[in-house]
């Protein structure tokens, strides 16, 4: 019997915690107040609508929701409805809303109540609203949810299937800026479910659209469900962006500051904090992908249903071969019936401007001065050839400072590289020119990078013989992304990579 009590009162402090947020939707439902003309006020709902205000706020990152903006919302929801007062009077239900959820001396709620689990009073103590800026030139307050608020708009509606990510991202940031690190990898943790669950539900609509569509107002319904969820993804892209720029600031504060071991260990978190949030918003952002290519399949499902539908309809004896055969049509009607099943007309002609056209006169059918677009030569003139001298001049100063970055190493990262040139005077001047950068694309773009027998013409137009003619102990040159986006100037950002030499017969 002992061991049914202890299952049956375990958790009782954290129950009676979820039920006490109720108490000020049930205060403000006691009250009892009536409008101009004698109506009774619905407070309770009244207090459920401002929650929800709030709630919207929040969502909206809308930082500054006053008094003042709750009565004009009330006011202008309640045009035709059941309250009956005036500007004034809105803005004092509106104030003692505010007041109920939030004691006006700042004192937070209390609930006392005996703790059957651990046999003695306890008291709980919360608050639904806070103060999240204020303008003492007007006298004003700004407001918005607390932690506790989010769990009671939580309680009021299930909001796992449609909003589950955008509440774990407003939790993530409370815990972010508590410094609550455990809670934070919590978060991020049942984010990555919300998106693999959403990913699994996407592949779900994929088949029923492909299978269900099956009329106009079909597709309709579900082009709105698919436009819905990407206005939704939208707006948690942004916040997982604004997410990860609070981390990379929280951690960089972190970084520069030599303090105890307690900061180090935080610091140790939030690197693992960046990572995996980093990865649940590759994960999510692939989302926005899958809605557009379900939005392409709706409508190409929607095209081929009425296709086969009509197909289905048709008749052509019924339709066409009776109609022509039993009705006395003249000519033109004729035409009109049957041109919709005939193909387009297709005329072939013959220009006499062709025989003012280059002729082929050569043995064999080719002309004998046939002309080969090729690279420009290096003994050309003009703007182009300049611009191509100038940029292989560039090309081979820098694989100079390579070569010397990397030295006996066969793999070395474009950040690492970029270190080392920034320690150098002639490497940082490199790094501020947009040559270098340039000069990655182009190695990436051309990975591998092998020496190759081209003609003299070939060689000397183009720019890799210029890296390649600086390197001569080096068979293949490749580069291959990496994660992370560098920016060593502040005019230019590129995104890491990985630099390999390969060695004639492994020669260092």
């Amino acid at each position: 019997m002992n061991g049914m009590l202890n299952d049956l009162t375990s958790g009782y402090r954290e129950r009676v915690n979820r039920l006490a947020i109720f108490d000020p939707l049930y205060e403000l439902e006691r009250k009892v107040s009536k409008d101009k003309e004698g109506n009774p006020i619905d407070w309770f709902s009244l207090g459920l609508l401002a929650l929800l205000f709030f709630f919207e706020s929040m969502l909206t990152r809308r930082k500054k929701t006053s008094v003042q903006d709750l009565a004009e919302y009330i006011h202008q929801l309640n045009m035709d409805g059941p309250v009956k007062t005036n500007q004034e009077g809105f803005y004092k239900i509106a104030r003692e809303i505010v007041d109920t959820f939030r004691d006006a001396s700042g004192k937070k709620k209390a609930r006392s109540f005996y703790n059957w689990e651990t046999r003695q009073y306890e008291h709980i103590y919360y608050s639904l609203l806070e103060v999240r800026d204020s303008d003492l030139w007007q006298n004003i307050q700004y407001y918005r949810l607390t932690e506790r608020g989010l769990e009671l708009v939580f309680a009021t509606k299930e909001y796992f299937s449609e909003f589950h990510i955008s509440i774990n991202q407003l939790l993530l940031r409370k815990q972010l800026e508590k410094g609550e690190l455990n809670g934070a990898m919590r978060e991020i943790d049942e984010m990555r479910v919300a998106v693999e669950e959403l990913h699994r539900k996407m592949e779900q609509l994929n088949h029923e659209v492909q299978r269900n569509i099956i009329s106009h107002e079909t597709q309709d319904r579900y082009l709105k469900m698919l436009d819905d969820t990407h206005s939704r993804l939208v707006r948690e892209h942004e916040e997982f962006k604004e997410l990860r720029s609070f981390v990379v600031e929280t951690k960089t504060r972190y970084e520069y500051e030599n303090g105890s071991e307690k900061e180090h260990r935080a610091y140790s978190q939030l690197v693992r904090i960046s990572r995996n949030l980093e990865e649940v918003h590759n994960l999510h952002h692939t989302l926005l992908d899958k809605t557009i290519t379900l939005k392409r399949a709706a409508m190409q499902a929607a095209r081929e249903s009425l296709y086969h539908a009509g197909l289905t309809a048709f008749n052509f004896n019924q339709d066409v071969t009776s109609r022509v055969v039993t009705s006395p049509l003249p000519p033109e009607a004729l035409t009109g019936i049957l041109r919709p099943f005939l193909g387009p007309r297709l005329a072939k002609t013959w220009s006499p401007l062709e025989i003012f056209a280059p002729q082929q006169t050569g043995p064999g059918g080719e002309t004998e001065n046939q002309e080969v677009k090729n690279f420009l030569n290096p003994e050309e003139t003009g703007e182009d050839t300049g611009f191509l001298y100038r940029q292989q001049n560039n090309f081979r100063a820098l694989t100079g400072l390579l070569r010397e970055a990397v030295g006996s190493k066969e793999t070395l990262t474009l950040a690492e590289i970029i270190e080392i040139l920034g320690q150098r005077k002639d490497g940082a001047d490199m790094l501020s020119r947009r040559s270098f950068y340039d000069f990655w694309l182009l190695m990436h773009q051309r990975s591998p990078v092998t020496r190759v027998n081209n003609t003299e013409e070939d060689r000397a137009g183009h720019l890799l013989e210029a890296i390649l003619s600086a390197w001569p102990e080096a068979e293949e040159l490749s580069v291959s992304e990496k994660s992370g986006i560098l920016r060593p100037h502040p005019r230019y950002e590129i995104q890491n990579m990985t630099f390999t030499v390969r060695r004639k017969n492994n020669a260092i």
